[in-house]
């Protein structure tokens, strides 16, 4: 009997042994950010800021509907805005680089300053990488602003306003 209980123990404190060890993998791999080390390997062009027209702003152009008839601008448009709303990322100036508060994107957007339906442009600040030994190219975003496109009193556009800034590698 005596023997019995000697097992148990061993064995308990053998699998207490292997939950610590596996609660502990499991922590340390929920902890893993990624690091500058972490960022894609290969030789950086640096960056490129370009602007991407995300509706077809030309009713008479096939070929930009085309190019965005596989692109779910609206999903896009709100998840963007879900993550800022829900605090997940910070929207900032465009201008200024002051952070804009929750508060103020509201009061933009039920105010009619804009609408999500009525956003047309986001602006990418991105780094470019070519990889030799893989042969191939990555690209990070650096940042995206999220833009309304503004008229004057006749209608013709006078181009695009900034609602936000959103950045994501510092």
């Amino acid at each position: 009997m005596r023997r019995l209980r000697e097992k148990d123990s061993l064995l308990t404190g053998t699998r207490l042994r292997h939950y610590i060890i596996i609660g502990i993998v499991i922590i340390l791999g929920a902890c893993n950010r990624p690091t500058v080390k972490d960022l894609p390997s290969g030789e950086s062009y640096g960056k490129i800021i370009y602007d991407t027209f995300i509706v077809n702003r030309d009713s008479t152009d096939s070929w930009g509907d085309e190019s965005l008839s596989a692109f779910n601008r609206k999903a896009l448009i709100d998840k963007i805005f879900d993550a800022v709303l829900d605090g997940k990322i910070t929207p900032y100036d465009y201008f200024s680089g002051e952070k804009v508060s929750i508060g103020q994107i509201k009061k933009m957007e039920i105010g009619g300053e804009f609408s999500r339906e009525k956003i047309s442009k986001i602006q990418f600040e991105e780094r470019w990488i070519w990889d030799d030994q893989k042969v191939e190219m990555s690209k990070e975003i650096i940042s995206m602003t999220i833009a309304y496109e503004v008229y004057n009193n006749s209608g013709v556009s006078r181009g695009q306003k900034p609602i936000f800034k959103l950045i994501f590698i510092k």
